[in-house]
């Protein structure tokens, strides 16, 4: 990942508010799961977040769950399977 990867990631975390929406990635007990989320609070380091969709295979992580997770400033946890993401409505195709 090259520079300008990393500093857009930096502008994008630190434009996170409480009540963005954003997607939600993590891992659990060797499953990875991503989820569109609303943001519930912030500090420094972490992002808590509100699903608002179910998640999981058997819905392991229901609309509504708090889910806790490395804001990019916490350089030891956050990955690009544990962070969020500004939610970006997905591209239409048009044939």
């Amino acid at each position: 990942m090259g520079p300008d990867q990393i500093q857009s990631l930096v502008h994008e975390d630190q434009s996170l508010q409480v009540g963005s929406e954003v997607t939600a990635y993590w891992t659990a007990a060797g499953f990875t799961y991503h989820a569109r989320a609303r943001v519930a609070a912030l500090t420094r380091k972490r992002v808590s977040v509100v699903l608002l969709e179910n998640a999981g295979r058997h819905g392991e992580y229901p609309l509504g769950r708090t889910i806790e997770l490395p804001r990019i400033a916490d350089s030891s946890d956050w990955s690009s399977e544990s962070c969020v993401r500004m939610w970006r409505e997905p591209a239409r195709i048009y044939g």
